[in-house]
């Protein structure tokens, strides 16, 4: 027998519910499905709260890890090697990959967002400009500082300014880094609260794996998608309007598994869903010496900023000018300093003892601790100076001090998420990635290499040792790794032919179907995405509110008629 659900219209009072603890063959109406609770897919949610409008956002995992939930991110790769541990860059866990992530952020550059002669395929079809106000709405979320990542930063971290670049051939760049709501010390973990207590309108099904998804027998409308528990319990969720929030792999996973009333997957009627995938190539430039890596360290390290909502933790980096990847047709990168603290460094030290005494852990190895303390006091003494004299962050004692690189990669047609012939415990096909590097991202990241040398150089910094593959005609492709970043698999274009969504991130052809995510960026820049994801999430919602959903716009008009 088929049981019918109107969520919140009074048949289901919880916000959140288990689809194993439901009714078997349940068929679920709502006004908004939001497929996935990562980062982009809660942004969106939380845009609804209070409003006519019902959400139910639909979460393949449950609220804490779960090895057999997260054996359905394996993969299949064909391309550039991939890190094949999913565990370690996907999460299916209540706040998607943000369970698991660093919270480093930053917004692309303006550049990133033109068509440019020497980049095919790139341009969007909306502006950086336009972006702005949801960029610093986005920082909301992320709990991080001012929408400020140039110079004018150095007047607000409260430092001397530095000795210019040489801003013809790099330029300065800054990333923030995302600070939780309760704890300062953690990112925005999106499954913690996030989403505001007492809000009936939305409901949240854990444990509900969508497997397909719907349309009428054109393929033009999405009705409906089809959910299932790994044990095998089916739901099927009947929405206006449906989000998939999933991530860039599985977005394109998803529509193209969606084949049994369009053969080749829902969205997919030119042949491009999967195609483009990129990612953030992640590459060491070269090392420093620890002992003599001081100065840079100091000029190129991490920075705080205070102000009414507490303290800011920004990293400086260096990125080719948009002037030199013009002339000389270049990819936009950024270097920045990856370091390894060593296990005798004494801020450590103290940070293990503080923790024994805060757990009453007195012992033998407390003394111990305690003695290491006082012998190490030359650096505690430094560190203390650089904190409350400099405003500065501790120089921890390196094992290893690396200059590592993010660039951005040429958007290549044949880089693409296929299905493969295997098959998961949901009977879906696996991802199979045909990951693609060009030479174009090593000549970048090469060039980049030696002008920074040659700026150090003239600041009077210690220079690296380069990596030897950069010279490397053959092999080097193994040097790169994914940074867990995938991105452009369903991209955004006003052409149907060239992109799977239009710029409000509905899908050509298929009325009621939006992405959300990275998946649908037309190019990838060199920053961490998560910024411009959950940006780009704010951006769809408001879209959905006032052009596609009158009632939230109803809502909406009645509270401020209200005021």
């Amino acid at each position: 027998m088929i049981e019918r659900i109107r969520f919140g219209n009074g048949v289901v009072s919880v916000n959140v519910s288990d689809l194993r603890a439901l009714k078997d063959n349940l068929v679920i109406e709502t006004d908004l499905c939001i497929v996935g609770s990562g980062p982009a897919g809660l942004s969106i949610a939380k845009e609804f709260v209070g409003t006519n409008v019902k959400v139910v956002i639909l979460e393949s995992g449950g609220k804490s890890e779960e090895p057999e939930t997260q054996a359905l991110y394996e993969i299949e790769n064909i391309g550039a090697p991939r890190q094949l541990n999913q565990d370690v860059i996907r999460s299916r866990i209540l706040g998607g990959s943000s369970h698991i992530w660093t919270g480093r952020v930053a917004p692309f550059d303006e550049l990133d967002f033109k068509e440019r002669s020497w980049v095919p395929y790139s341009g969007w079809s909306i502006s950086r400009r336009s972006l702005d106000p949801y960029l610093v709405r986005g920082g909301e979320n992320l709990g991080i500082g001012p929408h400020c990542y140039d110079e004018r930063l150095w007047e607000k971290f409260r430092v001397n300014r530095p000795a210019s670049l040489n801003t013809s051939k790099v330029q300065p760049v800054f990333w923030q880094f995302s600070k939780h709501v309760t704890n300062r010390h953690e990112p925005m973990r999106f499954g913690q609260d996030f989403m505001p207590e007492g809000a009936p309108n939305i409901q949240l099904i854990l444990h509900a794996n969508v497997t397909h998804l719907n349309t009428n027998q054109a393929g033009t409308k999405l009705e409906s998608v089809e959910v299932s528990t790994l044990e095998g319990k089916k739901a099927c969720v009947k929405a206006r309007a449906i989000v998939l929030a999933c991530g860039g792999v599985e977005n394109a996973r998803l529509m193209l598994a969606s084949n049994r009333i369009v053969p080749h997957g829902v969205g997919n009627q030119n042949d491009l869903v999967g195609r483009f995938l990129m990612d953030h190539p992640g590459c060491v430039l070269g090392s420093f010496d620890p002992d003599s890596a001081q100065e840079v360290r100091n000029r190129f390290g991490h920075y705080w900023l205070d102000d009414a909502k507490g303290r800011h933790v920004y990293l400086h980096g260096i990125a080719l000018s948009h002037k030199l990847q013009e002339k000389e047709q270049l990819l936009n990168c950024a270097a920045y300093l990856e370091t390894v603290a060593s296990e005798d460094d004494a801020w450590n030290t103290l940070k293990d003892l503080k923790t024994r005494l805060k757990e009453g852990k007195i012992s033998l190895k407390s003394y111990q601790t305690a003695l290491n303390v006082l012998t190490r006091s030359p650096e505690i003494g430094h560190g203390l100076y650089r904190r409350y004299l400099k405003h500065r962050p501790t120089i921890n004692k390196a094992e290893k001090v690396e200059l590592f690189c993010h660039v951005e990669q040429r958007p290549d047609p044949d880089s693409r998420v296929m299905l493969s012939d295997k098959v998961d415990r949901l009977g879906m096909p696996i991802s199979k990635l045909n990951w693609k590097i060009s030479e174009q991202e090593r000549q970048s990241v090469r060039r980049l290499a030696h002008l920074i040398c040659d700026e150090f150089d003239r600041l009077g910094l210690p220079k690296p040792t380069l990596s030897a593959w950069l010279d490397q005609k053959e092999g080097w492709e193994s040097n790169f790794s994914d940074r867990a970043h995938p991105t452009g698999t369903t991209r955004m274009s006003d052409d149907p032919t060239q992109g799977v969504v239009d710029s409000n991130c509905q899908v050509h052809g298929v009325e009621g179907l939006f992405i959300a995510g990275s998946s649908v960026f037309p190019t990838a820049g060199y920053a961490n995405p998560t910024l411009m994801i959950v940006g780009m999430s704010l951006r769809l919602a408001d879209w959905l509110k006032f052009n596609y959903l009158p009632r939230a716009q109803r809502a909406i008009k009645l509270e401020q008629s209200v005021v």
